[in-house]
C-alpha cells in the first residue's frame, strides 16, 4: 500500500521563517489526545530544535496532504501556550496543538 505524499512545516508565525520540515528526512506523528493533538517529529538537529522551543508561543504548524493526480489539502494547527519540548538526546520535538483549520487551496484559486 502506497501513503499519499505528506509534509509537515513548522514555521514561525512573525517572520514566516521556515524552523522545520519533514522533507529534510525528518519522521513525525500525530497523537490525537482528547482535544489536543501531540505531534512528535524526530531527526531534528539540536540548533532547530532550540529555535523551535525559543519561538514555542509564535508557532503555526502546517501538515500537507499531497496525494498523487490530487488535489493537496492543507491544516493548519494552533499551539497556542500548549507544550513546546525538543529532547536533543533523542533528536525528537513534541509539540502539542489544540485546534486544526483544514482547507484545500485549490477551491480558492481557481
Amino acid at each position: 500500500m502506497m501513503m499519499q505524499q505528506e509534509r509537515v512545516l513548522v514555521k514561525h508565525s512573525v517572520t514566516g521563517r521556515m524552523l522545520v520540515s519533514s522533507t529534510d528526512g525528518l519522521t513525525y506523528s500525530f497523537d490525537p489526545q482528547g482535544d489536543l493533538t501531540l505531534i512528535t517529529v524526530c531527526g531534528v538537529e539540536a540548533e532547530q530544535g532550540a529555535a523551535v522551543v525559543e519561538l514555542r508561543s509564535e508557532l503555526n504548524v502546517f501538515r500537507f496532504e499531497e496525494p498523487a493526480g490530487g488535489p493537496v489539502i492543507k491544516h493548519w494547527y494552533y499551539v497556542g501556550d500548549n507544550p513546546v519540548e525538543y529532547d536533543a538526546g533523542s533528536g525528537c520535538l513534541k509539540i502539542t496543538v489544540q485546534s486544526e483549520i483544514q482547507y484545500r487551496p485549490d477551491e480558492y484559486w481557481e
